[in-house]
């Protein structure tokens, strides 16, 4: 763990991130030495610091320096950054190949997220609906969990982006249904012709494919949604193929 840019013996400062949530992170897969989406992911984070009047900036220099002190060659670098404090860890990457041939297993929370909220649009440390909603359906036997919003529009799952495929058209929520737009929702959204609107479960229920995106797992298919399975994934393993490409140039030419 580095701690303001040293080792992990150095002090925590209990700001208004510890207190209050007052900060945010980012979460960026490595590969072969290469932080993928790092552009991507400096822009939103300082963006954010900017919204929450945190006068910081975090920079392309200072996150491969943090990655190369931790000897993070492959796997997962978070970043956390509030007022007083920048932390740095490295993590195994836990998704398996056995999960990309099953599948994710996905249900709808309670839970409601507010579209008008400013922290809907912030990767905040104020996390913890996410957090106990995803524990929770794990606990349940599903891998992922999605809000709807107080319209009962779907919005996001709890670690992921949600898209879903009806007659080989591709169809996600669009940010102001209360969501964060993540790094690989802006590659899908960039590399491939989207519609993009409010949508409702029962949008689902009659997708042909349903598919998942974060910037560590990258593209994960859904082989089930509540109580309907899904059997069909010839688009979603296309776009994943495809996707498998793209990040394997990324750190080639990185």
């Amino acid at each position: 763990m580095l701690i303001n840019g040293r080792l992990k013996e150095d002090i925590i400062y209990a700001d208004n991130g510890f207190f209050f949530g007052e900060g945010l992170f980012e979460t960026m897969r490595v590969s072969n030495n290469s932080i993928l989406f790092l552009e991507e992911h400096l822009e939103r984070i300082n963006s954010g610091l900017k919204i929450l009047g945190i006068n910081k900036k975090m920079s392309k220099e200072y996150i491969i320096n943090s990655a190369e002190k931790l000897k993070c060659r492959d796997g997962v670098l978070k970043l956390a950054v509030s007022e007083k404090n920048d932390i740095v860890v490295c993590r195994d990457n836990n998704y398996t190949e056995d999960m990309y041939s099953r599948g994710f297993k996905l249900k709808i929370s309670k839970l409601r997220r507010n579209k008008y909220s400013i922290i809907t649009y912030l990767k905040s440390l104020n996390y913890l609906d996410n957090i106990l909603e995803h524990r929770r359906c794990k606990e349940e036997g599903y891998d992922e969990v999605l809000f709807l919003n107080l319209e009962d529009e779907i919005t996001e799952g709890s670690i992921s982006n949600v898209f879903f495929i009806r007659d080989k058209k591709i169809y996600t929520p669009s940010v102001d249904c209360g969501l964060l737009d993540g790094t690989i929702r802006k590659y899908i959204l960039k590399n491939y012709s989207v519609v993009q609107g409010k949508f409702t479960k029962e949008n689902l229920i009659e997708a042909d494919e349903i598919f998942l995106t974060n910037s560590v797992m990258g593209i994960m298919p859904v082989c089930q949604f509540e109580n309907i399975f899904f059997e069909e994934k010839v688009l979603t393993c296309s776009i994943m193929s495809t996707y498998s490409s793209y990040v394997k140039g990324l750190y080639q030419r990185g």
